[in-house]
């Protein structure tokens, strides 16, 4: 019973941490400073809890393991920075889709650092994946969704959503290879710190403005903090750890079916039979990628 009991906090924490997460393009969307602003705030808010928890979490990184854990932050930051750029040149469906191939190329790091193997599977997985990352540029190209004011930007927009899953997939590698070693809340406020040094020199770089306006604009950047990087980030970490690899896979589809569903409400960013088509093939071949993996 407990073990029932167990599972089922488990894919809660995933599904409602996901679901979080999906949030984020949207707030991007509409916050009153830049996209990379809105990212560093995003962490830097979340700093003071992550600190508080790092010191009750155990067992503590050594230093060597922190390094690691900082180096993990600047991957993720990269991923990030990345991500939030391609929300505001391509549509949110495409660039939340598109930044979840991360294992993809997690398999591909995997073959040429650790020499796994990449059987049939896996190698028809990843096709597949790429046909669906192609049909869901040339969709959002043909129907002219997003906020590209040309097509040359658009597929800038989508390129930056695919760069922005090789850095996750290398921060899900350190991250996997020091997550039973360190403590969940040690692993997030080291990585989160790293992270927000990316995002302030990238929006330092692009000359964005730094500070919101109002107290709407905190208040969107305060829900990103505690919302999607405390408990987003939180829950997910909590639920994937409980649960076989390919079953949170497709949990974790939540966090795009939800910034689908909100950009299609807020910003008439509907999908069309092709993008549907793209993106089921994106989802199909991340899925099977993940189970032949584990």
């Amino acid at each position: 019973m407990q073990g029932g009991q167990g599972r089922a906090k488990a894919v809660l924490a995933a599904l409602l941490g996901a679901a979080f997460i999906g949030l984020s393009p949207i707030a991007i969307r509409i916050s009153e400073v830049g996209p990379e602003a809105t990212n560093f705030w995003r962490f830097a808010l979340a700093l003071p809890v992550l600190a508080l928890w790092a010191l009750l979490a155990r067992p503590s990184p050594r230093l060597g393991q922190t390094g690691w854990l900082l180096f993990a932050g600047v991957l993720f930051g990269v991923e990030v920075s990345l991500w939030g750029a391609a929300v505001v040149h391509t549509t949110v469906a495409n660039a939340t889709l598109l930044a979840n191939l991360t294992p993809v190329f997690a398999a591909a790091f995997g073959w040429l650092l650790f020499r796994e193997r990449l059987s049939a599977a896996i190698l028809g997985a990843i096709g597949v994946a790429l046909c669906g990352t192609a049909l869901l540029g040339f969709a959002r190209a043909s129907a002219g969704e997003g906020p590209a004011h040309s097509l040359q930007e658009g597929l800038f927009g989508d390129a930056l959503g695919f760069s922005a899953a090789i850095g996750y997939a290398g921060y899900l590698m350190v991250v996997r290879a020091l997550g039973k070693q360190v403590g969940v809340g040690a692993l997030m406020f080291w990585a989160t710190l790293s992270a927000a040094g990316v995002a302030l020199g990238a929006s330092a770089l692009l000359h964005e403005q730094l500070v919101p306006r109002s107290p709407r604009g905190w208040a969107i950047l305060a829900g990103l903090g505690l919302v999607v990087q405390v408990g987003g980030q939180g829950l997910i970490a909590y639920g994937v750890a409980r649960l076989p690899i390919a079953a949170s896979t497709v949990l974790l589809w939540m966090q795009p079916l939800v910034a689908a569903l909100l950009s299609w409400m807020m910003f008439k960013e509907a999908l069309t039979p092709l993008a549907l088509l793209g993106a089921a093939l994106i989802l199909t071949g991340v899925f099977v990628v993940q189970r032949a993996r584990a």
